[in-house]
Formats: structure tokens, C-alpha cells, sequence
């Protein structure tokens, strides 16, 4: 199946770091090994550069979940953007947060683990076990799942589309 850039650019930089299955997904680990500082502090969760330093501030009274996804969003702004969004027209903010947005949703349950867990075809019950599998939240295993099955849905349509264009 083919993969977007920013699901090749996330299976490369886990895989660079060691991390292969759901269970090596720690946000403590991978802030580790790509140089990132993590913090629990109790402020909104939020990454800020210090020189050439990326700090990841995570609110600890949040709930494991919510955390992660915190962190996943935080990561992206820290690896793909730069400048201080505060300056930034509120256009140019709104596309990095909605960057930081679906970066989330492919760092925290990344694709190319995603493949390889036996779904149960009735949606619920696969969001369930992506809860559970990728520590994240039921609405956001959802959500997960939903973009998950509407590309690989728009791929197969394409491809059949492209098919008919060749016979």
C-alpha cells in the first residue's frame, strides 16, 4: 500500500531510532533519542526552542493519552516548523497547528504499525483495540482509524480509476 510523505518521514525516523511495535512507542524514549528535553510541568502542554534546544512541556494532571498525543503534536512543531508562532500572520498558525494536528494522529498510531494489527471489521471494536494497542484516547483512535480507512478507501478507488484508463 502506498504511503504519504509524512507516513514515510515517521516510519523512517521510529525505525532510525529502534522503535518497531506499538509497545516501544514511549514518549520518554523518543524524546531521549532525538535530542528532545520532556518536561511534565503543570502548564498547557507546549515545545519551545532555546537556542538549538527543544523542549516538550507535557501538563501532567492530563491522562496517559492525552499526554501522548500532546507530545505527538509538540514533536511535530519541533522536527517540521520553525520561528515563534506568536509573530506568525494567523493564517500561517492555523496551517502549522493543523500540520502539528495530522502529524499527531500519524506519529501516535503510525501506518506502517497499524498495518500489521488484525482489525475486527466492526469500527468500534477497532478503535477499541487501537486505544489500547497505541495508548491514545477512544475519539482519537477513531478519528485514527477513520483517515486511516478514507485514504486507503481514495487509493483503491484511484487505482481502480487508473485501471480503467489503461483498458
Amino acid at each position: 500500500m502506498t504511503q504519504s510523505h509524512l507516513e514515510d518521514f515517521i516510519e523512517s525516523l521510529l525505525k532510525e531510532i529502534g522503535v518497531f511495535k506499538p509497545i516501544h512507542l514511549n514518549k520518554f524514549y523518543i524524546a531521549d533519542k532525538l535530542g528532545v528535553y520532556l518536561h511534565l510541568l503543570e502548564v498547557r502542554s507546549r515545545g519551545l526552542w532555546d537556542g538549538d534546544i527543544y523542549y516538550i512541556f507535557l501538563n501532567p494532571n492530563l491522562s496517559r493519552q492525552q499526554r501522548w498525543q500532546d507530545f505527538g503534536h509538540e514533536l511535530c512543531h519541533g522536527l517540521r516548523h520553525a520561528g515563534n508562532q506568536k509573530s506568525m500572520p494567523l493564517s500561517f498558525r492555523k496551517l502549522q497547528e493543523w500540520q502539528a494536528n495530522n502529524f499527531m494522529y500519524h506519529f501516535c498510531v503510525p501506518t506502517f504499525m497499524l498495518r500489521s494489527i488484525q482489525l475486527p471489521s466492526d469500527q468500534r471494536f477497532a478503535a477499541a483495540l487501537i486505544a489500547e494497542t497505541f495508548n491514545v484516547e477512544f475519539s482519537f483512535a477513531e478519528e485514527r482509524l477513520k483517515r486511516y480507512y478514507q485514504k486507503n478507501i481514495f487509493l483503491l478507488d484511484h487505482t481502480m480509476k487508473e485501471g480503467e484508463k489503461l483498458g
